[in-house]
């Protein structure tokens, strides 16, 4: 019995060994692990709005930010309770089961309706923290130490600013307050130096108060156990302390104080059923896209909004073009207008100087144009004369002429027929009957003079 537990002791001794080597082995891997680095631009982008926050209300918004589905619950869970103070919503809240910061900003109604609205926003301001939370606090006094280079960052009556080092501490004046102020990201940094990635913009509600730069929301009386939370600004991460959830005692935040708590570590429990981003490990860090990818993508918005440019800049000149092309056109209407003036003024001023010139060749002209109408009519008075009068003259000189051969020789035996008739006409004093020929030749000279009119047959 005795060696049997002796044996025992032993293979659970060798087992605890194996165990703790290799969480020593895991522990080292982790440590060695160099941080992945973020988009720089698009990180500053993201933490403009909420950079100049207190640092106990920043340091839950960013835990939140790393659990999206309990954000949206506790949004709704607030708006179906929208009738309790803010130190009940929060007494309230203990019930859930959700994580602590998660419920520690169930008091600010508006703020986490604007989380819960932007979830985009949301996810990827969670994603980032987990990457790289060293890069992301570095962001965040980047844009406090800007503000406050600009003036922009300064004590107030809602806020005190403190200096530690190169560090900025923020934190509010009053013991267990807490004022939100919202600002207008494009004035308070200055000049924003990046050109595609423009600052986050959030509205203030109207019903806060503006002063020093800044619109301040109401004053939330929270007790001491909302201030658990906060920075340690020289080694860049986040600490709480759980146990200073429940005190109820008057509080004053001291960042001395704060700076001593522990590191914060992520719960998976809380991340619920949200999927994390591809190649997270659980070490705070996962695998970004590339850099040279995002410039590829920075590069290609930036040409798709300098074509947006160039095409409407391009439409107001093709607008002025056209303008200009009218007012181009009238004037040469209204040149070209003189022009014809000018031109007719010059022809009549030469037409009255050279009047008689003008009317002299104008008669010539004249007259020559009617002795070729002359020429011309009575070229078609010949072409229309009718055969029938040609032959009958031929016929009428050879009658004439045989009868003076006829004559001469003294004979009479040949007469012609023509002749017989001609001279039995005269004898009898009677005009023979026309002939056939004779009749088509005189309806056809009538019908050319126009005083006959030819009879229709019918087919």
């Amino acid at each position: 019995m005795g060696r049997n537990t002796k044996y025992i002791i032993i293979y659970l001794a060798a087992i605890s060994l194996l165990i703790s080597v290799a969480l020593q082995l895991a522990h080292a891997e982790t440590q060695a692990e160099p941080p992945v680095e973020l988009h720089q631009a698009k990180l500053d982008q993201m933490l403009a709005p909420i950079a100049l926050y207190p640092d106990s209300l920043l340091s839950h918004i960013l835990i939140g930010a790393t659990y999206p589905l309990e954000v949206v619950q506790a949004a709704r869970w607030r708006e179906e309770h929208a009738n309790l103070s803010e130190q009940q919503a929060l007494d309230l809240a203990e019930q859930q089961d959700w994580d602590p910061s998660v419920i520690a900003l169930t008091p600010f109604t508006e703020l986490l309706e604007r989380m819960s609205k932007d979830l985009n926003w949301l996810q990827d301001l969670g994603d980032a923290f987990l990457a790289n939370e060293e890069q992301v606090l570095e962001s965040v006094q980047t844009l406090r130490s800007r503000a406050y280079a600009k003036g922009n960052l300064q004590d107030n009556q809602y806020q005190n600013v403190e200096r530690e080092q190169d560090k900025i501490v923020i934190h509010s004046v009053e013991r267990e307050t807490v004022y939100v102020p919202y600002y207008d990201t494009r004035v308070v940094y200055g000049d924003w130096w990046w050109t595609v990635h423009q600052p986050i913009f959030w509205r203030s509600p109207r019903h806060y108060t503006f002063h020093s730069g800044f619109h301040w929301s109401p004053r939330f009386h929270i007790s001491a156990g909302f201030f658990f939370g906060g920075f340690h600004w020289r080694n860049n991460y986040v600490v709480i302390n759980n146990d200073y959830r429940y005190r109820r005692s008057n509080h004053r935040y001291t960042y001395s104080k704060v700076r001593n708590y522990p590191r914060w570590q992520h719960n998976n429990h809380h991340r619920r059923s949200v999927k994390y981003h591809r190649g997270y490990n659980g070490t705070h860090k996962r695998t970004v896209t590339s850099r040279n990818v995002e410039m590829q993508k920075n590069r290609i918005h930036r040409d798709k909004v300098v074509s947006r440019l160039k095409h409407q800049q391009s439409a107001r000149n093709h607008g002025q073009y056209k303008r200009e092309q009218n007012a181009h056109n009238k004037q040469n209407a209204f040149s070209k207008k003189s022009a014809d003036s000018k031109k007719k003024a010059h022809f009549e001023q030469s037409r009255k100087s050279n009047g008689e010139t003008f009317s002299k060749r104008s008669s010539q002209a004249n007259g020559r144009s009617y002795k070729i109408e002359q020429g011309r009519q009575k070229t078609e008075q010949l072409r229309t004369k009718p055969q029938r009068t040609i032959k009958s003259q031929r016929s009428e000189h050879q009658r004439v002429k045989h009868q003076s051969t006829d004559r001469n020789n003294g004979k009479n035996r040949y007469v012609s027929k023509p002749a017989k008739a001609v001279k039995r006409a005269s004898q009898n004093k009677q005009h023979r009957t026309p002939s056939r020929m004779t009749k088509q030749s005189n309806r056809q000279s009538k019908t050319q003079s126009g005083k006959f009119n030819a009879r229709r047959v019918e087919p």
